[in-house]
């Protein structure tokens, strides 16, 4: 005698296999919430006399029939065997019985599909749907855990959101002197932190005679100090100098800047670090003609920095220029950070002045560095870097 829809109900252990459920429950008209894809609510339901469950794939038939994946269940019994029998093959079912259901595995996809709709709709209206002309061949059960398959599946298949990467930032910075470098490694920018410097400075590549007019450097600086930053909590602020050669012979100065600009901050965006540079900052010097003008200086200065921020708006671009520079080229005028290079650090105070100074870049210091930190502080630059003679960590402030 054929049993209400709402006593028959449907079991998957993959994914596919819950979808073609899914499918038989909606063409049969049985509830949504008939069809399960978890092992225990099965399990449940195979052992109430009153439903009639089908169990819908390979993978479910073998799981209800062995467990041989050895999942958890009611009964708290071990895998490689269950209480359940499987109804006799080859014919539709309309009666319950405890612990036994109806076999829709078949040894294709499509032979699943039809076995559950044709076995859903016999158990409902005890014939099959029109024209529907024998069952498919239905599976044996295994002793086999499928791969793929699952103590609890959905659909639509439930895919974790990934968590979004925090978007990177420059460390805070500290006003006061750090240390430009010459970095070769992760380790050189930690040990200088393990010296006391509150900040690292280094060249990330050197200027090339053709577009984008640099090129970075085989050590990788940024890389290195990007990945110490990490380690560290970006203990250290960050200067990412860049020595770019001025424009090729037919190039404006504007798309000389630009290019570069775009070239090293997608170099920096690349790494995909936890920490930005502070300020990423070109420095003029290596091939072909240099800029003889302020309109010149302003337009190459300008196209860097539109070069950079088209690439990232978290990016700071800056410019980097001897005092003569700073001073004939009128770049007080240039709206960017500018870092001034000064040397000797003993007994010397920078000349030029201007509101767009953001630090001094000191040459060359020595250890102990207590009179020469003191001094390059004392030019009232916010972040500044003094240099050892062979650019290393030779040691602490």
């Amino acid at each position: 005698m054929p049993i209400s829809a709402t006593k028959v109900y449907l079991y998957a252990a993959q994914v596919g296999d819950l979808e073609k459920a899914f499918a038989a429950a909606n063409v049969c008209g049985i509830p949504r919430q008939n069809v399960s894809g978890n092992f225990s609510t099965a399990w449940t339901w195979v052992q109430d006399g009153s439903n009639l469950v089908i169990a819908v794939g390979g993978a479910a038939l073998y799981s209800l029939y062995y467990n041989p994946c050895g999942w958890s269940n009611p009964n708290g019994l071990a895998g490689g065997h269950t209480p359940f029998e499987i109804f006799p093959l080859g014919q539709g079912i309309t009666s319950p019985v405890a612990n036994y259901f109806v076999n829709a595995g078949g040894n294709t996809a499509l032979d699943s599909l039809k076995l559950a709709v044709m076995l859903a709709y016999y158990a409902i209206n005890g014939t099959f749907p029109y024209q529907y002309q024998g069952l498919p061949r239905q599976e044996v059960p295994q002793q086999k855990c499928v791969t793929g398959s699952s103590p609890s599946v959905t659909y639509p298949p439930v895919t974790p959101t990934p968590s979004p990467s925090p978007t990177p930032v420059p460390p805070v910075p500290v006003a006061g002197v750090g240390l430009y470098a010459s970095v070769s490694s992760t380790n050189d920018v930690i040990h200088a932190h393990q010296h006391g410097w509150i900040g690292i400075g280094a060249t990330g590549g050197l200027g090339a005679k053709a577009s984008p007019y640099t090129q970075v450097l085989s050590a990788q600086p940024d890389k290195q100090i990007s990945s110490a930053l990490a380690q560290t909590g970006g203990a250290m602020w960050w200067l990412s100098f860049w020595t770019v050669s001025w424009p090729a012979s037919g190039e404006t100065f504007h798309d000389g800047g630009y290019k570069a600009g775009r070239y090293v901050a997608q170099t920096i965006v690349n790494l995909k670090g936890k920490y930005l540079p502070n300020y990423v900052i070109v420095d003029p010097e290596g091939y072909n003609t240099p800029a003889d003008s302020a309109d010149d200086w302003q337009d190459w200065l300008t196209g860097w920095a539109d070069g950079i921020t088209s690439v990232s708006k978290s990016l700071v671009p800056a410019f980097y220029c001897n005092q003569y520079q700073y001073s004939t080229y009128h770049l007080a005028a240039v709206e960017l950070p500018a870092f001034i290079a000064v040397s000797p650090i003993a007994g010397n105070t920078p000349f030029v002045k201007g509101d767009n100074i953001e630090g001094y870049i000191a040459y060359y210091a020595s250890c102990p560095t207590s009179k020469d930190v003191a001094q390059v502080k004392a030019w009232g630059g916010r972040l500044n870097t003094v240099q050892f003679r062979d650019s290393g960590v030779d040691c602490g402030p």
